[in-house]
């Protein structure tokens, strides 16, 4: 579904990302790992349009999504495409109520027919939800606004979703939910490329996982192989 060949981004001037290539296959979860400041949100805005692919000898690489060069598209055309984020941070709009965050994520024509559709099915997700469609967003827990930042993206009936660091700043509890809930989504029939620090349960669920490193690919596999490997155990899981 998405092929990144030979990425190399920033912001700027400054270079990120150098030569980062990967693959996501319809259906999947898959995983980048790796330590803090080595490129996995660049990635994502990268991917978004949001940075600025640098030039270089493979002129800054390619994006493709289902076989489309998607490289040189602005961000709202990426919606359209069917790309969807829940960023960082559980950011929604704050001084918005529940109902009105989630219905932002259904405004692109295409997608607006379908939103009672899509609302059942974010209450399936997250049934505390439906009882607080008029409490103002600001007045809700770090992990309530998780889940509306999530319920948000499924609003737009995304093809590929992306999850940038879902379980930031959670309780270890509501961490294990929102990975379960993760898992469920993609069961839905949504694909996911989801960007983590917790790489024990980000390796978990994952069918295949990459490590990303000063921006660059280090190792990739599929999540459960890679908890085998003696760098994975020592840089990540301390074992």
């Amino acid at each position: 579904m998405l092929e990144i060949r030979s990425l190399s981004a920033g912001y700027g001037p400054v270079q990120i990302l150098w030569d980062v290539s990967l693959e996501v296959h319809k259906g999947e979860i898959v995983t980048v790992v790796g330590p803090n400041g080595a490129g996995k949100s660049t990635l994502l805005k990268t991917i978004l349009g949001l940075t600025t692919r640098m030039k270089g000898e493979k002129g800054g690489g390619s994006i493709s999504l289902e076989g489309r060069d998607i490289s040189s598209l602005a961000p709202e055309e990426m919606v359209k495409q069917g790309i969807a984020i829940v960023p960082e941070g559980a950011r929604v709009f704050p001084d918005m109520t529940v109902l009105d965050n989630l219905l932002m994520g259904a405004y692109i024509p295409q997608v607006r027919r379908y939103r009672e559709e899509n609302l059942r099915a974010v209450f399936s997700l997250f049934p505390h939800l439906e009882g607080r469609l008029n409490q103002k967003a600001r007045t809700m827990s770090g992990g309530e606004r998780q889940a509306v930042a999530i319920g948000r993206a499924l609003m737009s009936s995304p093809k590929l979703l992306l999850m940038d660091e879902p379980s930031l700043g959670l309780h270890p509890l509501l961490v294990s939910h929102t990975f379960e809930a993760i898992q469920e989504i993609n069961r839905n029939g949504t694909t996911i490329l989801l960007v983590e620090q917790n790489v024990y349960f980000a390796l978990e669920i994952s069918h295949r996982a990459y490590v990303l490193e000063n921006g660059r690919v280090v190792m990739e596999g599929k999540g459960q192989d890679l908890f085998k490997e003696d760098h994975i155990k020592k840089a990540y899981l301390a074992m």
